[in-house]
Formats: C-alpha cells, sequence, structure tokens
C-alpha cells in the first residue's frame, strides 16, 4: 500500500514523556503514514539531521513539562535558519499537554516560516496531515495563517486586569465572624507506618494519565476509542508495581503535623510556639488580592487574603495546623 507520507515524530529534549507521542504514531501508521520515531529527550540537531536524511514530509514535536515550549521555539528557529526546510516549507507538528492553539500562534508560528500546526489530540493527526500533504494544502495553510493572525491579533489586544492599590484591597480585606475554638492538644505531633494498602485506596488516578500525556476523566478514559487501550496498560504496570511495595513494604509511610497559636499581623500569620505567645515560630507572608473588586447584589465582593481566616492578636487567640518538615 502506497504511503501518503513520511513524518519524523520526537519528544523534544529535556522532556521523557512518550505514550502521547506514541499513540500519535500508532494512530497516523494506521492510516498509512510512514513514522519514524525518534522517542524522547531528542536533541534539535538530531531530529532535523534525521529529517533531512529521511526526506521527511512533516516533522512532529511533543512535549508535557513547560520548558518543552522553549525547546519547541529552538526547533522552530532553527528551521528557519536552515535553507532546507525554509525553501521547502515542511510543516512542523506541535503537542503534549502544555501546548495550546494560542502558544503555538504567539511563540512557535512567528518563529518559522513554513506551516506550524498545533495538534491538539491523537485523533486530530490524519486529518492535519493529510490536509499538509494532500491537494488542499494551500488552501488550509492559508486559512491556519489567518487564524493565527487573528489569535496574535487578539492577545496583543488583550485587555489587561485592572488593579486597585495595594491601600485599596486592604481597606477591602474580608470581615470574618467566627470565635476560635483551642484544640485540646496543641504542638508536633508525629505519625509513623501508616497502611500502605489503606492509603492506596484514596490515590487519585486521573493526574497519573495526565503524567503520561492520556487525556480524559478516570476511569472513562480506560474505555476511550483512542487512548483505551495505552490507558489500561500503564494503569496495569502501575497497580502491579503499587502491589509489589505494598508487599514487600518497600516503603514506610509516615506523617507529621502542627497547631500551633497563631494571630494576623498585617496580611501575614505569625505563629508562636506555645499559647503564652512571646516567641514566634515562624510568619507565613500573605499576599492580598488586588484585582478590581465588583458588587454582586449591592455587595462589594472583598479583597481577600489568606489572613483575613486568623483572628489578631487583640482578638479571641486562634490555633491553626501547620505542616512541618
Amino acid at each position: 500500500m502506497t504511503s501518503k507520507g513520511k513524518i519524523v515524530i520526537a519528544t523534544v529534549k529535556g522532556d521523557v514523556h512518550d505514550i502521547g507521542k506514541n499513540i500519535v504514531t500508532v494512530v497516523l501508521q494506521c492510516n498509512n503514514f510512514e513514522v519514524i520515531n525518534m522517542g524522547v529527550m531528542v536533541p534539535c540537531h538530531e531530529i532535523l539531521a534525521r529529517a533531512k536524511a529521511e526526506g521527511a514530509d512533516i516533522i512532529g514535536l511533543s512535549g508535557l513539562i513547560t520548558p518543552s515550549l522553549e525547546e519547541m521555539q529552538y526547533v522552530a528557529g532553527e528551521m528557519h535558519k536552515d535553507d532546507y526546510f525554509r525553501v521547502k516549507k515542511i510543516p512542523l507538528l506541535i503537542g503534549g499537554a502544555t501546548c495550546s492553539r494560542v502558544h503555538t500562534a504567539v511563540k512557535i508560528a512567528p518563529k518559522y516560516e513554513g506551516p506550524v500546526v498545533y495538534v491538539p489530540d491523537a485523533s486530530r493527526s490524519v486529518s492535519v496531515a493529510q490536509s499538509l500533504l494532500g491537494e488542499g494544502k494551500d488552501h488550509y495553510v492559508t486559512e491556519l495563517n489567518a487564524d493565527y493572525d487573528k489569535v496574535r491579533t487578539q492577545h496583543a489586544n488583550k485587555k489587561k486586569t485592572p488593579l486597585w492599590s495595594l491601600a485599596q484591597a486592604r481597606a477591602n480585606a474580608a470581615v470574618v465572624h467566627h470565635a476560635p475554638v483551642t484544640p485540646r492538644v496543641l504542638g508536633r505531633r508525629v505519625f509513623k507506618n501508616f497502611d500502605l494498602a489503606e492509603i492506596a485506596q484514596y490515590i487519585d488516578w486521573g493526574p497519573f494519565f495526565q503524567t503520561w500525556d492520556l487525556a480524559g476523566p478516570y476511569p472513562a478514559i480506560l474505555d476511550d476509542e483512542i487512548v483505551g487501550v495505552e490507558a489500561r496498560k500503564v494503569l496495569a504496570d502501575a497497580q502491579a508495581m503499587l502491589k509489589k511495595i505494598i508487599e514487600g513494604r518497600w516503603l514506610q509511610a509516615n506523617g507529621v503535623m502542627g497547631i500551633f497559636p497563631a494571630n494576623r499581623v498585617g496580611d501575614d500569620i505569625v505563629f508562636y510556639t506555645d499559647e503564652s505567645r512571646t516567641e514566634v515560630l515562624t510568619t507565613w507572608y500573605g499576599m492580598r488580592q488586588q484585582t478590581e473588586k465588583q458588587a454582586v447584589d449591592g455587595v462589594l465582593r472583598p479583597s481577600r487574603c489568606l489572613s483575613d481566616f486568623v483572628a489578631p492578636r487583640n482578638q479571641a487567640s486562634t490555633t491553626t495546623p501547620v505542616c512541618l518538615p
């Protein structure tokens, strides 16, 4: 069967996530594209050299962490410097959890003259590749550039959030009417050797799948048409590893907490070593909201700070839990 095109795809330098990229590879291959998957942590010069050697029609970049966005900009800039890519205008596809249409249009696309396309998920990769390599390529690229121009204009004209002065925000602080209750026991408490099997019951697997660049709510993601197979695979691997950890007692679950007297001092919260409040244990420095507030049903929304919810020294005493190292 004749290939629809050759695509070099890689997770950029500094990033080790590859599940999403691998799913894109499988989806493209199932739709008769030839895909060279270079793996993870691939430097720019290796990606471009491989694309030249393979005569790639498209380059695809994947990344999950924020620094990957800067690396993608760098790759786009290097493509622009290279006559091979600039003259051929080889398309550059951008994908990954941290990427977005706005970021691609504002930060990455201006670095390279050729088409730079944000692909939100694996299911879109086939239609994007076909549009870039098919007879309607020119029309698709023209519409893409017009859309990105619009995005950049909207971004440039985006109104800045109106801010109040700090004094005005402090004058609009939240007022909390509550009589603090003194706990029976103050000070530091240590908890040792919690049952790992019990803790495992409360694991939220949602962030686990997000880390692997698998989009979708858990447990529905396990039956997803696009990523369901990979989701079930990584979950099975994780649960098998978790079982070994629990049964082998590889880890100990310990905890420590402290409940100490505290008072509000301006926007800050001061903690004391004991109820005499003569020795300061630590201070949490607060940041007050300075965004311009609007009235709702005739009541002005407060400019909150965490310290608003702690009593000042001249009022009833308050105690606050604090995590300690």
